[in-house]
């Protein structure tokens, strides 16, 4: 797995040994890997509508947990990098050998604040970001974070569902798990329950930035946004230059 040229500031990242999805880590990594929906194909269409990324794309996949995705896109796709972030240290482990199993070279992954991302700013082609906004306290500012992230004309694909009995479920086990194992005098951090988006919160907390085109859809179970930004930006760099 090659070395990353991102650093990524401390501030924010709360995981540590009393958080809960260190604690069961394994437990959200299985759900992660064999319960959740696999959107590969949507956001493969989505990300990519013309075909297969072009050399030197930078993929990112947000709250990525075991690196699903950073794994998946790297493996087909060895032409692009690809980066995970997530603020759980075991789950970072977890990925980071998921891609040295599969001898990724072209795949890292950094332990993080999805809230606060560092010096990433204008360094990524394209954002994954799948059940993220279940469980993160500020989406205004992780959406934000995003938009600064992205390159002009950079995309975003955000996958969430909107069954919250289903959805509920995942945590719900997890919350039993750690106090079923855990020491009366313990106390883990984490979200009590999910909070699942009606359609038009979802609507509005992914117009928020300032997008070139959001793109909203629906299924039985999940809603979704492609949001690109602006080339205006990179036109402006370039005339400058010039």
């Amino acid at each position: 797995m090659g070395s990353s040229q991102y650093e990524l500031s401390g501030e924010g990242v709360s995981a540590s040994q009393d958080s809960l999805f260190e604690r069961c880590h394994w437990l959200y990594a299985l759900c992660r890997e064999y319960l959740f929906r696999d959107h590969t194909r949507e956001i493969t269409s989505a990300l990519f509508p013309s075909g297969d990324p072009a050399a030197g794309t930078r993929i990112l996949e947000l709250g990525c947990g075991p690196g699903l995705y950073a794994c998946r896109f790297a493996k087909d796709f060895p032409q692009v990098t690809t980066i995970g972030i997530d603020s759980s240290k075991r789950l970072i482990r977890r990925a980071r050998t998921r891609a040295a199993d599969l001898q990724l070279q072209n795949c890292n992954f950094l332990e993080g604040d999805a809230q606060a991302l560092g010096e990433l700013a204008d360094s990524v082609d394209a954002v994954i970001v799948s059940r993220l906004f279940l469980i993160v306290p500020d989406k205004e500012a992780v959406l934000a974070e995003i938009y600064r992230i992205l390159r002009p004309g950079g995309r975003c694909f955000i996958a969430e569902p909107t069954s919250g009995f289903i959805s509920r479920l995942p945590l719900s086990a997890m919350w039993l798990l750690a106090r079923m194992t855990a020491n009366p005098w313990e106390r883990f951090r984490g979200p009590q329950q999910v909070e699942v988006m009606r359609a038009p919160d979802f609507l509005k907390l992914v117009r928020g930035p300032d997008w070139a085109s959001v793109n909203v859809l629906h299924d039985d179970c999940y809603q979704y946004a492609v949001c690109q930004k602006s080339e205006a930006q990179a036109n402006e760099q370039s005339w400058s230059a010039a």
